[in-house]
C-alpha cells in the first residue's frame, strides 16, 4: 500500500506545511500547490489523498473563497488543526530596513501585520504566493531590496535572517486549518461538525435554527454567511457545531430541516485544541 500524500498550499516551511506536519506527523509526504484551487484539484484527481486548507485567522477573519471551494468540489472535512502564527520580517544577511523597497507575502499574512507595515508608507507592499516561497525567492535571486513576511522556520530553511521579529498585530494570533478528503472518514467519537444550509425567506428563521441548537445542547462555535455564487441576495450559512453527546447533534439536525434548504453536513470530526 502506497504512502498517502497531503496537498498543501505553498512550499516547504509554509504554515500549511507546518499544519500538515502537526496533524499527520513530521514525515508526512506533501504535494506543493500554488493555489487553494490546485489543492482541491490534486485531491479530486487522486494526486493527493488529503488536503490541508486554511479557513480562518483570528486577526484577518475567514477565507470566504475557501468555503466556496469546499462546496464546489464536494469535499469532506475530516479534521482541523490550529497553529499559533508568529510573523517576522525576513531579509538577506546585512540588509538594513532603510534598504527595503518592497515587502512580499501572502495577502492574509500581510493583513495580520498592518500596524507594522503602516509605519513604512514608502515601502511597496506586494501580495504574492505563500509566505515561504517569498523567502525562497529572496534567497534564490539575492534580492537585497526586498523583505518577506514569514515564519521562523522559513528563515532557517532558506537562510534568510529575521530583520524584525513578531510584527503581527496581536500576539494571540491563530489560524485554523481544516483537513479535507474526497470521502467521508468520520472518527469513532466525533464531537464537532461543520454544517452548511440556506434559510427560507421567512421572518425569524435564523433565530428558530439557533434556538433548536440551544434546546438540544449543541454549541455554535462559529457561524459565517457566504454569498451563493450566481444567486444575488442569496447566502449560505456555514456553522461549526459542538456537543457532548452525538445524539444531541443528530436530533438538532432533524429539527432544523423544515426551516432550512440545502442542508449539508460537510464533515464530522474531533475538535482540535488551540493550545496544543
Amino acid at each position: 500500500m502506497r504512502n498517502f500524500k497531503v496537498a498543501i498550499f505553498g512550499t516547504t516551511a509554509s504554515y500549511h506545511d507546518l499544519a500538515a506536519q502537526k496533524f499527520y506527523g513530521q514525515e508526512v509526504e506533501t504535494v506543493e500547490c500554488f493555489t487553494f484551487r490546485q489543492c482541491c484539484d490534486m485531491l479530486k484527481n487522486n494526486h493527493a489523498d488529503y488536503a490541508v486548507m486554511a479557513i480562518e485567522n483570528s486577526l484577518a477573519g475567514s477565507i470566504l473563497s475557501n468555503y466556496n471551494l469546499i462546496n464546489e468540489y464536494q469535499l469532506r472535512i475530516i479534521g482541523e488543526q490550529y497553529l499559533k502564527i508568529e510573523l517576522h520580517l525576513l531579509a538577506l544577511k546585512g540588509v538594513k530596513m532603510v534598504s527595503i523597497e518592497y515587502i512580499h507575502s501572502h495577502p492574509i499574512a500581510l493583513a495580520q501585520c498592518t500596524q507594522f507595515l503602516v509605519k513604512y508608507p514608502h515601502i511597496k507592499i506586494v501580495e504574492q504566493g505563500d509566505t515561504a516561497s517569498c523567502v525562497k525567492n529572496i534567497r534564490d535571486n539575492k534580492l537585497k531590496n526586498v523583505a518577506a513576511v514569514a515564519n521562523s522556520l522559513s528563515s532557517k530553511m532558506y537562510n534568510v535572517p529575521v530583520l524584525e521579529a513578531n510584527i503581527q498585530n496581536n500576539e494571540q494570533n491563530y489560524t485554523r486549518f481544516i483537513i479535507l478528503s474526497k470521502g467521508d472518514a468520520r472518527p469513532e467519537n466525533p464531537n464537532k461538525a461543520s454544517v452548511s444550509f440556506q434559510l427560507k425567506h421567512e421572518m425569524g428563521t435564523l433565530a428558530d435554527v439557533l434556538s433548536v441548537f440551544k434546546k438540544n445542547k449543541v454549541s455554535l462555535s462559529k457561524i459565517q454567511s457566504v454569498p451563493v455564487l450566481g444567486e444575488p441576495s442569496e447566502y449560505s450559512f456555514h456553522t461549526d457545531l459542538e456537543w457532548e453527546e452525538y445524539d444531541f447533534f443528530q436530533k438538532a439536525l432533524k429539527k432544523i430541516k423544515n426551516a432550512t434548504t440545502n442542508l449539508s453536513v460537510l464533515g464530522e470530526y474531533v475538535k482540535a485544541n488551540m493550545n496544543e
